[in-house]
């Protein structure tokens, strides 16, 4: 039988189509119920003689529903279920805070819900946080004062707004076992081991 031809009577055979690769859930009508809020309309600069002020952009938001486009930190913070973000892609180091502090004055502490055992994990990619803006001075595990804190409620990819999920087991993150802070999966003597070993040291 020629190629393409089937006999009276058959019936054709349909190949399977591979099953579509589900992509993650959307929140772009989710995130029309958050205002928009820059990162430059945190704080009025230059500061005045008294320090840093919140404008009155960042006031009249504070306690309300507000979305931010940024980068997280690369960066373990002490306590579990807080990560740092910021308008521009930013690395910090701990162990220099005090020394030489290179995060930016617009600082904001995002705070989620994980479960025990678990923490936001880094991403490289622009990301948007939604959630409730709480301001005013707070001490954190750190040692840091946070001014601005965003209660988070959902983080997204900024370009697509697809749901993008940060949490991830501590015992997973492979780079916070090595260089983060102590916690109940990396005791403390394996902190100050891994410091030591970043030491050099000159004769």
């Amino acid at each position: 039988m020629l190629a393409g031809l089937r006999e009276p009577g058959t019936q054709e055979i349909a190949t399977p189509r591979p099953p579509a690769t589900p992509s993650a859930p959307s929140l772009a009508e989710e995130s029309r119920l958050y205002t928009p809020l820059r990162f430059e309309d945190l704080f009025v600069t230059p500061a005045g003689p008294r320090g840093l002020s919140y404008t009155t952009t960042c006031q009249g938001l504070a306690g309300k529903a507000v979305r931010m486009e940024g980068h997280m930190v690369r960066h373990y913070h002490e306590d579990t279920t807080v990560f740092l973000f910021t308008a521009v892609p930013s690395a910090h180091n701990q162990a220099e805070y005090l020394l030489a502090d290179s995060l930016p004055t617009s600082l904001v502490h995002v705070i989620m819900n994980v479960r025990p055992g678990d923490s936001p994990a880094w991403r490289p990619q622009r990301i948007t946080v939604m959630g409730r803006l709480e301001l005013g001075p707070r001490q954190e595990a750190d040692g840091r004062v946070s001014h601005v804190r965003l209660l988070c409620d959902h983080v997204a990819d900024a370009r697509t707004l697809e749901v993008v999920e940060l949490r991830k087991p501590l015992a997973l993150q492979r780079d916070r076992m090595v260089m983060g802070p102590p916690n109940s999966f990396r005791p403390a003597s394996r902190t100050i081991t891994a410091q030591a070993s970043q030491t050099t040291t000159t004769p």
